[in-house]
């Protein structure tokens, strides 16, 4: 079973390495294997799926126990002096996503199943801290289900299929927001689905974790940053009536008031503009 508290993952040293990581990948000799990330993203089988100055994200198979298992790597490099002196008061990256691992894993919303986080510090200065998870099997980033599965479809079927997919994706917003937690970038490309069984149904996975936080009550401006981000990422596949069916559902346990829908549904496109318009600026 998935460690599902902080505190249920193990903690270990390896040289520089700080490691803590899921009880079931807690053998010795896995632990071993893990404890210096970047030889494995340098391995010629890994595959790198990001890689920018302050992010790297890779992706091989490493043997775990009895079985093989994909790995996400997820590096963050403290990319300055300034970020290394603030480390010191700061939790890294990779901790930060372990933590809102933990978040979502207590409120019943899904994401790839957190397997280590890994820090790297001279003293108390961070350099590099890492987050590893294992694949989501048979799952693709929203816009692609999207794009490649769904939008082709014809008939009755295929709108009964988009209309399924809407509904859930709405609801895995509306579950979020009603348990006070929020993502500080829930775009498509962050959200992995999964088909479900021939019924329809699909399975949806958050990602990018490291600014998921809960509060004790969650404001409409967050709630509306959150909606603005779906929309101007796989909302400009939708037509208008999907984008509203969308919101029809996400706003289900908030308002039944087509006035209000209209007012939420203006906000988030009057948002959405600015922020295309400052895009196209800079």
């Amino acid at each position: 079973m998935a460690a599902q508290r902080f505190a249920d993952f193990v903690f270990r040293r390896r040289g520089r390495s700080a490691i803590w990581v899921d009880p079931s990948f807690a053998s010795e000799a896995f632990i071993d294997l893990i404890s210096d990330p970047d030889r494995l993203l340098e391995l010629p089988d890994c595959e790198i799926i990001k890689d920018q100055s302050k992010i790297k994200v890779g992706c091989v198979l490493l043997g775990a126990a009895d079985r093989q298992v994909r790995v996400y790597i997820k590096r963050y490099d403290a990319f300055s002096w300034r970020h290394r002196l603030v480390s010191i008061f700061f939790a890294s990256g990779a901790i930060r996503s372990l933590r809102g691992a933990v978040i979502l894993a207590d409120t019943g919303v899904a994401t790839a199943r957190p397997i280590a986080a890994i820090e790297h510090r001279q003293g108390r200065f961070l350099s590099r801290s890492f987050y590893l998870t294992e694949e989501v099997a048979g799952s693709k980033i929203v816009n692609r289900i999207w794009l490649e599965d769904l939008a082709a479809l014809g008939g009755a079927a295929g709108v009964h299929r988009r209309r399924d997919f809407l509904r859930g994706l709405s609801q895995l917003f509306a579950r979020l927001h009603e348990k006070n937690i929020y993502h500080n970038d829930l775009k498509d490309f962050n959200i992995l689905a999964v088909p479900q069984g021939p019924g329809g149904a699909f399975g949806f996975f958050v990602l990018d974790l490291e600014g998921v936080r809960r509060f004790s009550a969650l404001n409409r401006r967050r709630r509306i940053k959150n909606l603005v981000q779906i929309n101007r990422t796989l909302g400009k596949y939708l037509s208008r009536s999907q984008r509203m069916r969308f919101l029809r559902s996400y706003l289900g346990s908030i308002s039944s008031d087509a006035q209000q829908r209209k007012l939420w549904a203006r906000q988030i496109e009057q948002a959405s503009r600015a922020l295309d318009l400052q895009k196209v600026a800079i």
